[in-house]
């Protein structure tokens, strides 16, 4: 019997994933194994895997979030979904602050 080592999970009814705070795509739940006797580990990922901009190799294409680093990936379901809700609402909120600050500089700068 071949290993599998990452493997798309359903999504639990009582959950949901925000959308990807880098580029705004749907989020997945995987689980990753190292060998068949390892633990799994499961973690959310960006599905987001289509080349933008300048990249110009297949390790460079999609979004930055559609292989996350390994800090995504915890040992249960419930605590992959709520680091990458987590991380997806704080960056999404430090981005629009930004934003609306800019906005802001702008309108003063016009005074």
């Amino acid at each position: 019997m071949s290993h599998t080592e990452f493997k798309e999970l359903a999504i639990p009814h009582e959950s949901h994933l925000e959308l990807c705070p880098v580029c705004g795509s749907a989020a997945e739940l995987w689980q990753h194994s190292e060998s068949m006797e390892s633990s799994t580990r499961k973690f959310v990922r960006c599905t987001n895997y289509d080349g933008f901009g300048p990249q110009y190799r297949e390790a460079y294409e999609g979004c930055l979030l559609f292989m996350p680093t390994s800090e995504f990936y915890k040992a249960t379901i419930h605590e992959a979904v709520n680091y990458w809700n987590e991380y997806a609402l704080a960056l999404t909120a430090q981005r629009n602050g930004r934003i609306n600050d800019e906005i802001a500089g702008a309108k003063d700068s016009d005074i």
